[in-house]
């Protein structure tokens, strides 16, 4: 089965082009012939792709056949995928309900980018193994690096962000409160002055007074 001409190979997938009959319709017994060729020609190959770009629709037979090989490439961890954009059969398959069992691409690009991913899948887990050992440690010292500080260090962080909300706070108040103390300060030293003032005053007063009683007595 190495003669076969009716596939290629784009990326992981065997791209198997659609078998029509004579008035131009999908082929569905002919692609089961030649799916069935195709892969027991490659047995070691898990991704295939059917053709279907040119196509508007295809019949419920169509569907059936990739079914079919789909549960068999799927059961070795592999898929058979769907090259199509005609929105037609996109519908057809979400009717049917095989919109979610069934892949379509619509580009051949999609099945290179979906090939870049589905290669070497054992060194992929171990990759993904490997950086899942990696990023224990990191977990680990996240949660240590969280928890392992001091408390000291821990309250005086939280303080500090406490502090400086009250700190504005107070400031604030602070601020106010030396608009009215400078109101008052500028009054009160005239109160005090004035006061003082009053005092002396009336102490020069009682001197005078008793001053001239004196006088008076003496000069009698």
């Amino acid at each position: 089965m190495s003669d076969l001409k009716n596939y290629r190979e784009v990326g992981v997938f065997d791209l198997l082009s659609a078998p029509l009959n004579p008035i131009g319709a999908f082929d569905a017994e002919q692609f089961k012939l030649d799916a069935r060729a195709l892969i027991d020609a490659h047995p070691d190959d898990k991704f295939v792709a059917v053709d279907l770009m040119g196509l508007d629709f295809v019949y419920s037979d169509a569907y059936n056949a990739f079914l079919q090989f789909q549960h068999e490439l799927s059961a070795k961890g592999g898929m058979l995928a769907l090259l199509s954009n005609s929105p037609t059969i996109a519908d057809g398959l979400k009717k049917a309900g095989l919109d979610r069992k069934l892949k379509v691409f619509a580009f051949e690009a999609e099945l290179m980018s979906f090939s870049l991913h589905s290669q070497a899948p054992a060194e992929q887990e171990g990759a993904s193994s490997g950086d899942d050992s990696s990023s224990a440690p990191v977990a680990s010292q996240n949660v240590r690096s969280s928890s392992s500080f001091s408390l000291d260090e821990a309250p005086r962080n939280e303080r500090k962000t406490g502090h400086q909300r009250r700190f504005t706070k107070s400031f604030n108040a602070i601020t106010k409160d030396e608009k009215k103390l400078a109101k008052q300060g500028m009054a009160m030293p005239f109160d005090e002055e004035k006061s003082s003032g009053t005092t002396v005053l009336a102490i020069i007063v009682i001197l005078v007074v008793i001053g001239g009683l004196i006088a008076y007595f003496l000069m009698r």
